[in-house]
């Protein structure tokens, strides 16, 4: 396998075609064609199938797409490192965030380092689960901060918690149950939440069956935070905010936290990324702008910041 038949076969499946892969990579589209018919006769496997509305890959086709992007990008981020020895950081940084923390603490933290690595091309991903998975696994994802996926030793994930924070079941601020103090008296309650579908059943036995109540009857999981805060100001659904996404949004969505007297369980925030990947220069910067961000907020004279990050505990 040679590089060149790599980088064609990564942009035959980003773009769906070949010709369009051929415009991304200035090549005719002859040129592209004799570099997959070589690159399957040195495997001695089909990759892909031509057809009138394009090409389709195989399943060797399809497992050497996450192969070939694994290379392609750690080969991007190599080269980036050298340069950020060398002092002209730049290149690319991927990350996936889970929405509340983008509404919370991702914009000082990006402005501290854009300050730093201003050359560094940004790109975010919505953090879930579903999402940010598979781009971790092709590389195309330097890592993730969110609630970190089950993982083992043998995972192919690594998790690192970076900080901990406590939770509030949240409704609408004139729902019928908004005074109410135990969770027992939201169990025939409608509950929207936002909930990795795979996770489900452990999260709904950590929340309600470990306190003695049957896991509600009706719990709708939402892939958006957009569709959540939608959802509660119009229904009488519940969910479960983090306190520093209550603390931002309550009074612009006409939110309110429910005085329970439980106290639900600490949220941990990770970072994930791929076992054994390389921490990039602008990696560890992001990361070091992120927790200063933390940090400096949790200090603030300002008492909105200080409210904000009031339950914010660092673990990293």
């Amino acid at each position: 396998m040679k590089l060149h038949q790599l980088n064609t076969l990564a942009a035959i499946a980003d773009t769906g075609s070949i010709r369009a892969a051929a415009r991304s990579l200035g090549l005719s589209p002859a040129a592209v064609t004799k570099a997959m018919r070589e690159l399957e006769a040195d495997l001695h496997a089909p990759l892909v199938v031509r057809g009138a509305s394009g090409v389709a890959f195989t399943e060797f086709g399809r497992a050497l797409v996450v192969h070939a992007r694994l290379v392609l990008g750690q080969l991007q981020r190599a080269q980036a490192e050298i340069e950020a020895l060398r002092g002209a950081a730049a290149g690319k940084l991927s990350i996936g965030v889970t929405p509340w923390v983008a509404l919370t603490f991702l914009p000082p933290a990006v402005q501290r380092f854009r300050e730093r690595m201003p050359d560094v091309q940004l790109e975010f991903f919505e953090g879930l689960l579903a999402v940010v998975q598979p781009r971790l696994r092709d590389g195309s994802l330097d890592f993730s901060i969110g609630r970190p996926a089950p993982a083992s030793p043998q995972s192919e994930f690594q998790n690192v918690p970076l900080f901990s924070t406590h939770a509030a079941v949240v409704a609408r601020r004139d729902h019928p149950k908004a005074g109410c103090r135990t969770l027992l008296d939201l169990e025939d309650e409608q509950w929207i939440l936002n909930w990795d579908p795979a996770s489900r059943e452990s999260m709904s036995n950590n929340l309600f069956v470990k306190r003695g109540m049957r896991v509600p009857r009706t719990i709708v999981l939402a892939h958006s935070l957009a569709i959540v805060l939608g959802l509660l100001a119009h229904t009488d659904m519940v969910s479960i905010f983090p306190w520093p996404l209550v603390e931002v949004i309550r009074a612009k969505e006409n939110l309110w936290a429910l005085p329970l007297r439980e106290t639900l369980d600490e949220t941990i925030i990770s970072i994930t990324s791929r076992r054994g990947a390389p921490t990039s220069p602008a990696a560890a910067c992001f990361l070091d702008c992120l927790r200063e961000t933390i940090d400096t907020g949790a200090r603030s004279q300002d008492p909105e910041q200080r409210r904000l990050f009031h339950s914010i505990e660092l673990l990293l």
